[in-house]
C-alpha cells in the first residue's frame, strides 16, 4: 500500500476514501481506528496499492480542480 494523501480530519478522508473506491480503486484509511470529529494529530493517512497509485492522483486532481463535476446540461440531455 501507498500513501497518497494525509488530512487532519477523519471524515474528510472517509469522503475520500469512498470517491475512490466508487470509482474503483482499492483505497483504505491507515489511521482511522479512532472515531473522531476532532483533527487529529499527525493526520489521517490515506493509501492505495501501488499499482493503483497513479490513477488514484489523477482522480483526486481532476475532482480538486472541478474536472470531476457533474455537468447538469449534459444529464437534461442525457434524460430526455
Amino acid at each position: 500500500m501507498k500513501t497518497i494523501k494525509r488530512t487532519h480530519n477523519q471524515q474528510e478522508a472517509k469522503i475520500i476514501v469512498g470517491f475512490l473506491n466508487a470509482h474503483g480503486i482499492d483505497a483504505e484509511l491507515l489511521d482511522g481506528a479512532i472515531n473522531s470529529v476532532l483533527p487529529m494529530p499527525g493526520g489521517v493517512r490515506i493509501a492505495v496499492p501501488e499499482e493503483q497509485e497513479a490513477e488514484a492522483r489523477t482522480l483526486l486532481a481532476n475532482a480538486q480542480s472541478g474536472a470531476a463535476a457533474i455537468d447538469e446540461d449534459e444529464l437534461e440531455e442525457d434524460g430526455k
